[in-house]
């Protein structure tokens, strides 16, 4: 079971938020996106280029014997700060971006690889292959060299 106040409820003039092992003393803010607002004002170099979508906001609560984490949705974000006690804790999360959606802090998108090989090999030959003799070094019989004086143009003088 949740813990709940037993006295009236006096909205806290003064909450903490917690990101990145850093926490900071906010003033409640009165709706989500305001939330969010004192969110990346708070933390500019962690969650000024984050897509907000991917930002959400969670408190540590009781439920039982079990300490639990529950995320506060923009729907009830009035009513869950509303019962915050001064100086509670708001854990503020970044999610990993949704597929198929590239967020501006995401790296560029490559083209798969297909796993499969087929069609990348080349046939092996029909007829076995033989080995060529190797040049030899010595002179030709005439004595002459074997290179031709030829040219495109024509013969050589």
């Amino acid at each position: 079971m949740a813990s709940y106040r037993t006295t009236p409820a006096v909205p806290a003039d003064i909450i903490t938020y917690h990101h990145g092992g850093k926490l900071v003393y906010v003033k409640p803010a009165d709706n989500y996106e305001k939330a969010l607002d004192i969110a990346q004002k708070e933390f500019p170099d962690e969650l000024s280029r984050i897509d907000r979508d991917r930002i959400s906001f969670t408190v540590a609560a009781n439920i039982g014997q079990e300490k639990r984490t529950i995320r506060i949705s923009e729907s009830a974000w009035v009513a869950a700060v509303a019962r915050l006690l001064r100086g509670e804790v708001i854990d503020i999360q970044i999610h990993p971006p949704s597929k198929g959606t590239a967020g501006k802090d995401a790296p560029p998108q490559y083209l798969e690889v297909p796993d499969s090989k087929e069609g990348l090999e080349l046939p092996l030959p029909s007829r076995p292959t033989r080995s060529l003799p190797a040049k030899s070094r010595t002179p030709s019989p005439s004595g002459r060299s074997t290179k031709s004086n030829r040219s495109w143009f024509g013969k050589a003088p």
